[in-house]
Parts: structure tokens; sequence; C-alpha cells
């Protein structure tokens, strides 16, 4: 019995695995609607990366930003690559952005907030507008129409 529930797991997380790629082949075409759906999969995967690690939420959301973001341009150099294990590849970014912010802070030179701007700007327009609710942190949902407000308060 506990033997087919292990099977189940592996079957689970294969299918997991499978979807997640069939995503970033298709975020690597332009697909929006792909790329809000791996957010919605992963964000707080990567939230909680950043977290550990950051000292401040403030940064561990623009390291989230960054990472999605990135996830959106470089996702055309993943999709020949079938082995990749596209969480792995996604963990690995965010801890590259979260080591990024670590030594800004260590030799204090803060990021430059125009640089967070442009990402959340940036993540904003690749989410897309509507009324479609997402998830932006722990127990914290937010509608997408209202990234841009949240941006300027």
């Amino acid at each position: 019995m506990i033997k087919a529930s292990t099977n189940i797991r592996t079957f689970t997380a294969a299918n997991s695995s499978d979807r997640l790629h069939h995503l970033v082949i298709r975020i690597a075409t332009g697909d929006q609607a792909a790329f809000r759906c791996l957010y919605a999969f992963q964000v707080m995967r990567v939230w909680r990366d950043a977290i550990r690690v950051l000292p401040h939420p403030v940064d561990a959301r623009a390291v989230t930003r960054s990472t999605f973001v990135e996830v959106w341009h470089l996702a055309g150099h993943h999709v020949d690559d079938a082995w990749v294990d596209n969480r792995a590849w996604i963990a690995a970014i965010t801890v590259r952005r979260a080591n990024d912010r670590l030594r800004a802070a260590d030799w204090q030179c803060p990021i430059d907030g125009d640089y967070d701007r442009h990402t959340h700007l940036e993540l904003a327009a690749l989410l897309g507008a509507g009324h479609a609710t997402i998830r932006t942190g722990p127990a914290i949902f937010t509608r997408v129409d209202d990234l841009d407000l949240n941006l300027a308060a």
C-alpha cells in the first residue's frame, strides 16, 4: 500500500514537472497566459526561498519580481532542454537575485529604486490587466488591476 502511494507521488511530481516544462515552452513563444499560470504556481515557492535569506520582506518581493521577469526573458534558452528541472532553474535564478541583493547591502550600495520600479512595471505588464486575483505574498492576494496602484503607494 505504501509503495502505491510512493508511485502516485512520483507520477504526480513527473506530471508537475512536465506541465512546468510545457509552460516554459509556451512562455518562450511569448504566451502571457502561460506566464500567468507559471507565476501563480511558483510565486509562493520563489517568495519563500527569497524570504529565507533576505532580512526584509520588501527585498524578498523585489527578488520575486525580478526572478519572474528573468524567467520571461530566458525561457527561450530552456525550450530544447527537456531534461532541465525548471523548478531548479527558477530556484537558481532566485538564489542569484537574492545574493545580488545581499551583496548590495554588504557594500552599502542599495539596489537602485528605479530598477525595482522598472521590474515591477514590467512584471505587471507581463501579467496583464484584468480582474484576476493573484497571490503576491503569504496570505496576500492582489487583483492584477491593482498592481500599478500598489506601486504608487
